[in-house]
């Protein structure tokens, strides 16, 4: 029996919260942004942007202050600095204190947690070893698009698969890690959620109900009898057909398929099964997992 974390959500071009959970602005100490908050808020809202985190180093963000003025769910947050990095989101309290504690808090806050880049610099920034030895986040920047004009790679699709396969149910999350304008809309999280109220948008999360987006949007996933199909498209398009790979334990490709949609019929074997949709011009997306639960445990 495998659970899909798409189940209860409305799926379609005109479904789903654009988001971005890595945000640098203002110009204070810890900010490591370039442009005044103000600035950034209206921009993302511009857009097209629906929920938000300034996630700051070591600096939380009170977002209260700003609900009014801008038609953006706020969420508070920062981002956790010993290395290796760590977003906190949706919590009320800074912690500086070892990853773990950090964890933590933001988790018994109603938070959740989200490793960042986990191959900045070098493969491994965030090091397998000591992801195997911390508990309760909720997932990882699989795509993080500042690494690029910095060093190392902001692709971590092998660490997702690693902590995957190693029987640890995480969520991939794509972000801007924005700190000039040159970074804004790279990359977006798509939350599935039933109203744009802040519990609702953390709990869709923390169910895995949403999708990253490079510029795809989702247009179709069914789960039934363990077939497994999937579409995606650009908005206001001609374009149909798309590639679709099906990705499983250890990251090894079960399938890619060119087509309208991408169909994959699971055997029965397999301990989880995501999709990679990839559009003509190289803009993807990506699911989050199908998976077994008598295989899987919360990291």
């Amino acid at each position: 029996m495998y659970v899909n974390p798409y189940q209860n959500a409305l799926i379609g071009v005109d479904h789903g919260l654009k988001a971005n959970f890595h945000t640098h602005a203002g110009t204070g100490k810890g900010t490591c942004g370039h442009h005044e908050i103000h600035d950034v808020l209206e921009s993302y809202q511009d857009a097209g942007y629906q929920v938000l985190n300034i996630s700051n180093h070591d600096l939380l963000t009170d977002m209260n202050q700003y609900g009014e003025e801008y038609d953006i769910v706020l969420i508070n947050g920062y981002e956790y600095s010993m290395e290796p990095h760590m977003l906190c989101i949706g919590c009320d309290e800074l912690c500086t204190g070892t990853h773990q504690e950090a964890i933590d808090s933001c988790v018994e806050q109603g938070g959740f947690v989200i490793l960042c880049h986990p191959n900045w610099i070098r493969k491994e920034y965030w090091p397998w070893k000591d992801i195997d030895n911390i508990r309760g986040f909720t997932g990882l920047e699989i795509y993080n698009h500042l690494i690029y004009r910095l060093e190392g790679s902001g692709l971590a699709v092998d660490t997702w698969d690693y902590i995957l396969s190693k029987g640890r149910l995480a969520w991939g999350f794509g972000n801007d890690d924005f700190h000039r304008w040159q970074d804004l809309g790279r990359v977006w999280n798509i939350i599935l959620s039933p109203s744009r109220s802040k519990s609702d948008i953390i709990s869709s999360i923390k169910s895995g109900s949403f999708y990253v987006s490079t510029g795809l949007l989702l247009s179709e996933f069914e789960f039934e009898n363990n077939i497994l199909k999937v579409s995606a498209c650009f908005r206001n398009t001609y374009i149909k057909e798309y590639k679709y790979r099906f990705i499983g334990q250890d990251g090894r490709v079960l399938d890619t398929q060119t087509g309208e949609s991408g169909v994959y019929k699971l055997n029965g074997n397999e301990k989880y099964v995501r999709v990679e949709a990839i559009g003509e011009n190289g803009a993807m997306l990506w699911t989050q997992p199908v998976y077994n639960p008598d295989c899987f445990e919360k990291p």
